[in-house]
Protein backbone atom coordinates (compact mmCIF):
# COMPACT_ATOMS: atom_id res chain seq x y z
CA UNK A 1 0.00 0.00 0.00
CA UNK A 2 1.12 3.56 -1.00
CA UNK A 3 0.46 6.71 2.10
CA UNK A 4 0.54 10.23 0.60
CA UNK A 5 0.49 12.57 3.72
CA UNK A 6 -0.21 15.89 2.93
CA UNK A 7 1.53 18.01 5.16
CA UNK A 8 0.48 22.31 4.76
CA UNK A 9 2.50 25.09 5.92
CA UNK A 10 1.36 29.08 5.78
CA UNK A 11 2.72 29.55 2.10
CA UNK A 12 2.81 26.15 0.55
CA UNK A 13 1.92 22.71 0.23
CA UNK A 14 4.10 19.09 0.61
CA UNK A 15 3.07 16.41 -0.70
CA UNK A 16 5.22 13.01 0.78
CA UNK A 17 4.81 9.85 -1.01
CA UNK A 18 5.58 6.56 0.80
CA UNK A 19 6.17 3.61 -1.88
CA UNK A 20 8.03 1.20 0.45
CA UNK A 21 10.88 2.80 -0.06
CA UNK A 22 13.78 4.20 2.57
CA UNK A 23 12.72 8.31 2.00
CA UNK A 24 9.55 9.55 0.21
CA UNK A 25 9.38 11.40 -2.28
CA UNK A 26 8.64 15.06 -1.87
CA UNK A 27 6.84 17.40 -4.24
CA UNK A 28 5.57 20.97 -3.22
CA UNK A 29 3.54 23.77 -4.38
CA UNK A 30 2.35 26.70 -2.97
CA UNK A 31 -1.18 27.34 -5.11
CA UNK A 32 -4.15 24.84 -4.98
CA UNK A 33 -4.83 23.67 -8.31
CA UNK A 34 -0.91 22.78 -8.19
CA UNK A 35 -2.31 20.49 -4.98
CA UNK A 36 -4.98 18.92 -7.23
CA UNK A 37 -2.69 18.80 -10.39
CA UNK A 38 -0.20 16.83 -8.18
CA UNK A 39 -2.58 14.37 -6.49
CA UNK A 40 -4.42 13.56 -9.95
CA UNK A 41 -1.06 13.05 -11.45
CA UNK A 42 -0.28 10.11 -8.34
CA UNK A 43 -3.69 8.95 -7.68
CA UNK A 44 -3.80 8.07 -12.00
CA UNK A 45 -0.35 6.65 -11.77
CA UNK A 46 -1.03 3.91 -8.81
CA UNK A 47 -4.26 3.24 -9.75
CA UNK A 48 -2.65 1.77 -12.94
CA UNK A 49 -0.25 0.01 -11.25
CA UNK A 50 -3.02 -1.41 -9.48
CA UNK A 51 -1.91 -0.35 -6.28
CA UNK A 52 -4.26 0.96 -2.81
CA UNK A 53 -3.86 4.65 -1.66
CA UNK A 54 -4.43 5.98 1.48
CA UNK A 55 -4.00 9.54 2.62
CA UNK A 56 -3.55 11.90 5.87
CA UNK A 57 -3.06 15.41 6.58
CA UNK A 58 -0.50 17.10 8.96
CA UNK A 59 -1.50 20.61 9.93
CA UNK A 60 -4.98 21.03 8.07
CA UNK A 61 -5.99 24.53 8.21
CA UNK A 62 -3.01 26.32 8.04
CA UNK A 63 -2.52 26.43 4.52
CA UNK A 64 -6.60 27.27 3.85
CA UNK A 65 -8.76 25.90 1.02
CA UNK A 66 -8.17 22.20 1.10
CA UNK A 67 -11.30 20.24 1.97
CA UNK A 68 -11.25 16.54 3.02
CA UNK A 69 -14.40 16.17 -0.13
CA UNK A 70 -12.32 17.89 -2.42
CA UNK A 71 -9.72 15.42 -2.01
CA UNK A 72 -11.95 12.34 -2.04
CA UNK A 73 -13.14 13.31 -5.47
CA UNK A 74 -9.75 12.93 -7.03
CA UNK A 75 -9.36 9.45 -5.90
Amino acid sequence: MVRILIHEFHSFISVKIFEGGEFPRVRSTGRLDGLHKILKNEFAHFKEMGMDVSFSRQNSGKFGGIKWKDIAQLR
